[in-house]
Protein backbone atom coordinates (compact mmCIF):
# COMPACT_ATOMS: atom_id res chain seq x y z
CA UNK A 1 0.00 0.00 0.00
CA UNK A 2 1.24 3.47 -0.87
CA UNK A 3 -1.14 5.74 1.04
CA UNK A 4 -4.48 6.06 2.83
CA UNK A 5 -6.77 9.07 2.63
CA UNK A 6 -10.38 10.04 3.31
CA UNK A 7 -10.32 7.89 6.43
CA UNK A 8 -13.53 8.08 8.45
CA UNK A 9 -14.42 6.13 11.60
CA UNK A 10 -17.74 6.47 13.39
CA UNK A 11 -20.03 4.71 15.85
CA UNK A 12 -23.21 3.14 14.49
CA UNK A 13 -24.48 1.85 17.82
CA UNK A 14 -23.05 1.54 21.33
CA UNK A 15 -21.33 -1.69 20.31
CA UNK A 16 -20.68 -1.22 16.59
CA UNK A 17 -18.13 1.00 14.89
CA UNK A 18 -17.62 1.44 11.16
CA UNK A 19 -14.83 2.78 8.99
CA UNK A 20 -14.26 3.84 5.41
CA UNK A 21 -11.10 4.82 3.58
CA UNK A 22 -9.46 5.17 0.19
CA UNK A 23 -6.44 2.87 -0.13
CA UNK A 24 -3.78 3.87 -2.66
CA UNK A 25 -1.78 0.95 -4.05
CA UNK A 26 0.96 0.41 -6.58
CA UNK A 27 -0.37 -0.02 -10.10
CA UNK A 28 0.43 -3.74 -10.10
CA UNK A 29 -1.03 -4.54 -6.65
CA UNK A 30 -3.68 -7.21 -6.24
CA UNK A 31 -6.70 -5.12 -5.20
CA UNK A 32 -8.50 -8.16 -3.75
CA UNK A 33 -5.53 -9.01 -1.52
CA UNK A 34 -5.25 -5.38 -0.40
CA UNK A 35 -8.93 -5.31 0.48
CA UNK A 36 -8.69 -8.58 2.43
CA UNK A 37 -5.64 -7.37 4.35
CA UNK A 38 -7.26 -4.03 5.16
CA UNK A 39 -10.39 -5.69 6.52
CA UNK A 40 -8.32 -8.11 8.62
CA UNK A 41 -6.14 -5.33 10.01
CA UNK A 42 -9.15 -3.19 10.89
CA UNK A 43 -10.76 -6.07 12.78
CA UNK A 44 -7.63 -7.41 14.48
CA UNK A 45 -5.97 -4.11 15.42
CA UNK A 46 -9.01 -1.97 16.14
CA UNK A 47 -11.94 -4.34 16.70
CA UNK A 48 -13.91 -2.82 13.82
CA UNK A 49 -15.72 -5.45 11.79
CA UNK A 50 -17.46 -3.17 9.30
CA UNK A 51 -15.15 -1.44 6.84
CA UNK A 52 -15.80 -0.01 3.42
CA UNK A 53 -12.70 0.59 1.30
CA UNK A 54 -12.04 2.06 -2.09
CA UNK A 55 -8.85 0.64 -3.61
CA UNK A 56 -7.16 3.02 -6.07
CA UNK A 57 -3.93 2.51 -8.04
CA UNK A 58 -1.39 5.29 -7.55
CA UNK A 59 -1.78 6.27 -11.22
CA UNK A 60 -5.48 7.09 -10.67
CA UNK A 61 -6.16 10.80 -11.09
CA UNK A 62 -8.83 12.95 -9.54
CA UNK A 63 -9.30 11.86 -5.95
CA UNK A 64 -6.83 14.38 -4.53
CA UNK A 65 -8.32 17.14 -6.71
CA UNK A 66 -11.37 17.55 -4.48
CA UNK A 67 -11.57 20.83 -2.62
CA UNK A 68 -13.96 21.06 0.31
Amino acid sequence: MVDVHDLHVWTLTAEMEAASAHLITTDDADAHAVLDQARSLLAEQFGIDHGTFQVEPVSHQGCYDLAW
